[in-house]
């Protein structure tokens, strides 16, 4: 087999910060190559340096060592179509309002038959985009496909059925496909070889338990046959739930079930077609989106969290806090330039400092390493210690099994687990 990507001593640095050093690593036509490491030790760096879009649309990288992609450089290959990048965050790279358009604007004609090709992007979900932007990039005759984190967007459900059509796709039309991943354990059987760019574990198994209140006595949040209707389809369908203080609820489900949705009623963001929906007087409610980065002003770290401490009124040092959540050598860096994973830390920073009674956060998991899922989970018990509730959104079913309770969204309904 043919060798189509061969990298050799990269070293990839920004700011005089070293983020990848001395890689070498070399790829045949068909092969699967899963790269893992803990949060912020490169991973999407080392996908955009291979599809150049470093240094072509990152322009404040140095960039050493020798990469080539069919034997040109990443930007030459890129202008001539031969790679294509799946981010992590999907909402930044759209350009259509809607699928179809998405499709003209790129010159694909036909793609994705299970995802409704007129809906407006904003009204699909995170999993649906996701796998939308992955369809296209195979279908777009790119031999270099890279994926950024996909299993922080396809459900636990479709994981297999997903990476076998990949597996497939790769040896049959003999390309490459790169996949940056922190849950390599679901996916491992179908990598050639795994690349790590630290010494972190990628397994996860002694996580606590949250440790909520089995006494809950009063109610924070109710709801009552709910049901969310939009042009038509029924989303939502006759959700009846009672969430306490000091309780931790997990929801799970598929892609496009309408978890999202959900969190929004309870956060009292969006109004039902149908029901009842009671936030009790004594809610404070602090709600971390899915994307929390563009709510960010663009600022430090540090700066963009004693802002928040002054809106907040919170005396706490802000410095501690920010070593709490594995933040302290992040402060003076801009806040658009974290990954997807230290953004999400530090939206839970910015959760705690709001000192809310009530923390609603959509796929709290979402670009986090283990030791930055033990940091979450212990903040979450720090939370309920104190009789604030927190309730989730999450397809990683390793993480909603830590919750006391667990509800599953299916077809509109809502179920509680077992």
């Amino acid at each position: 087999m043919s060798k189509i990507v061969k990298v050799h001593n990269l070293s990839v640095s920004v700011n005089n910060h070293e983020i990848i050093k001395d890689l070498s690593i070399e790829i045949s036509e068909g092969e699967i190559i899963c790269v893992t490491g803990s949060t912020g030790a490169g991973k999407t760096t080392f996908l955009r340096v291979v599809t150049g879009l470093i240094p072509e649309l990152y322009k404040d990288f140095k960039i050493d060592g020798e990469i080539s992609i069919f034997g040109l450089s990443p930007s030459e290959a890129l202008h001539r179509g031969l790679v294509a990048y799946v981010p992590q965050d999907v909402y930044s790279f759209f350009i259509g309002s809607t699928p179809r358009e998405e499709l003209a604007a790129i010159g694909i004609e036909s793609c994705c038959s299970d995802i409704d090709l007129d809906k407006d992007i904003d009204r699909l979900s995170d999993g649906q985009l996701y796998r939308f932007l992955l369809n296209t990039a195979l279908v777009g005759g790119a031999k270099v496909i890279a994926i950024d984190e996909p299993l922080s967007h396809i459900d636990w459900w479709s994981v297999e059925k997903v990476f076998e059509y990949l597996k497939s796709f790769a040896e049959s039309n003999k390309l490459v496909i790169i996949v940056a991943e922190h849950r390599i354990d679901l996916i491992k059987n179908f990598c050639s070889s795994i690349v790590k760019l630290d010494a972190s574990t990628t397994e996860c198994p002694n996580l606590p338990k949250l440790g909520a209140r089995n006494n809950v006595t009063s109610t924070a949040i109710e709801l009552r046959d709910v049901h969310i209707t939009y042009n038509y389809e029924h989303i939502l369908k006759g959700i009846t739930m009672s969430i306490g203080f000091g309780e931790a609820i997990a929801i799970t489900g598929r892609n496009g079930c309408g978890k999202t949705t959900l969190l929004n009623i309870l956060a009292g963001i969006a109004k039902p077609s149908k029901g009842f929906v009671n936030i009790s007087k004594r809610t404070k409610l602090f709600m971390v989106p899915q994307n929390p980065v563009y709510w960010f002003p663009s600022a430090s770290v540090e700066d963009v969290a004693k802002l928040f401490a002054r809106k907040c009124k919170f005396d706490g040092n802000i410095e501690n806090v920010l070593s709490v959540f594995n933040l302290d050598r992040d402060s003076k860096k801009n806040v658009y330039s974290l990954s997807v994973g230290k953004a999400r830390l530090l939206s839970m920073a910015l959760a705690h400092i709001s000192n809310s009674s009530t923390i609603i956060v959509d796929e709290p998991t979402l670009g986090l390493d283990c030791k930055s899922k033990k940091i979450l989970v212990d903040i979450f018990n720090k939370f309920l210690e104190n009789e604030k509730t927190v309730i989730v959104a999450t397809h990683d079913l390793s993480f909603a099994k830590l919750f006391n309770t667990v509800y599953i969204l299916e077809k509109g309904k809502l179920m509680k687990g077992q």
